[in-house]
């Protein structure tokens, strides 16, 4: 069959003119602005915005996360211990350190939240996956905090030590703040140029899947392990995302099977309750994974029975090492291979 033949459209405006051949489906959104303002459909930050004229990217405000969940299910005791480092004296460096999925981001973010809506704190949030996105991230911070152009021009451009800029200004800072540094799973990554410090005007929160860098150890530093779920707490995850797709008692059949990980509870409980071509019960679901086995899922379970997993002593880690299939992010995730292997493991990540 031929193509379209050419048409004769025209657009004025933000207008736009398709043509395609065969069953399309087009979805548009239009949104309209006065001229000088962001779209809306940037990022918007939390709690105060930084003085007028500051060049800072929304981002360094706003918590770069996915959908975390509504209610944060048996957390209640570190939230409350989180909860008394930001509101009291500062200086603290908390690490929250365990599997991959197991909702540390979930955690940071809603300690970040209610920060910056209860108690009035500076949110800054930086992605300390790689060494740019660090490294940008903490420049951005300088930049929220006071830092001239010119001074952030040197730093970026290795005139002028740029850890030692971000934490002057840190240091210096009009209002107290809670400072995330998200996904810290290379821990070398801010040791090398000194990124992680600590400030009586503020407290840092880090979270990561390696457990056992002496980088954690410092003065002042505490670590927190978070695990995977109980069982009443997991199966509770996903009735509060899928309320109508079954009881509780189906609901902990699919908890189990998952591992009663945080993130693939998540991940199962926005499925069920945002389906459009079929309408699953929890107990279909629960059959549809028992015939399609994961390779997750095994380490989960696996994960479930021995939740110290994240703090194995180095060389000791229980996931297979393999070459061909590992984690989507770095080697090493869980913190416990060896330093010097060169291959994967594979920790449900």
């Amino acid at each position: 069959m031929s193509g379209p033949g050419p048409i004769d459209g025209r657009a004025s405006g933000q207008g736009r003119v398709f043509q395609t051949g065969g069953d399309q489906y087009i979805q548009e959104h239009h949104h309209h602005y006065g001229a000088g303002t962001g779209s809306l459909l940037a990022p918007q930050p939390v709690g105060p915005r930084p003085p007028q004229g500051a060049t800072v990217p929304d981002s360094v405000r706003v918590p770069l996360v996915g959908r975390t969940p509504g209610i944060l299910r048996d957390r209640a005791d570190l939230m409350e211990r989180l909860r008394a480092a930001v509101t009291g004296p500062g200086g603290d460096v908390h690490v929250l350190h365990g599997l991959g999925g197991c909702g540390k981001t979930a955690v940071a973010h809603a300690l970040f939240t209610e920060a910056v809506r209860d108690h009035g704190r500076i949110g800054l949030w930086v992605n300390a996956s790689e060494r740019i996105s660090l490294r940008a991230g903490m420049l951005a911070v300088a930049g929220d905090r006071g830092a001239t152009t010119g001074e952030l021009a040197a730093a970026a451009s290795g005139q002028r030590a740029a850890a030692d800029l971000v934490w002057h200004y840190l240091d210096h800072s009009a209002q107290r703040w809670l400072l995330v540094l998200d996904n810290a799973d290379d821990p070398t990554v801010l040791e090398e140029g000194g990124w992680l410090r600590s400030s009586p005007l503020g407290t840092v929160l880090v979270t990561t899947r390696h457990a056992t860098s002496p980088l954690w150890r410092g003065t002042g530093s505490a670590r927190h392990p978070v695990g995977v779920l109980p069982e009443a707490d997991a199966a509770q995850v996903l009735c509060d995302l899928a309320p109508d797709a079954g009881t509780v008692e189906s609901a902990q059949k699919v908890a189990r099977r998952l591992g009663c990980l945080p993130l693939a509870l998540t991940l199962a409980g926005s499925h069920l309750s945002h389906q459009l071509l079929e309408s699953w019960s929890m107990d279909e679901y629960d059959r549809k994974l028992a015939r399609t086995p994961r390779p997750w899922s095994t380490r989960a379970r696996l994960a479930a029975a021995s939740p110290a997993i994240s703090s194995a002593a180095p060389g000791s880690c229980p996931w297979t090492p393999s070459p061909d299939r590992g984690c989507r992010k770095r080697p090493h995730c869980c913190g416990c291979c060896p330093a010097g292997r060169r291959t994967r493991c594979r920790c449900p990540c």
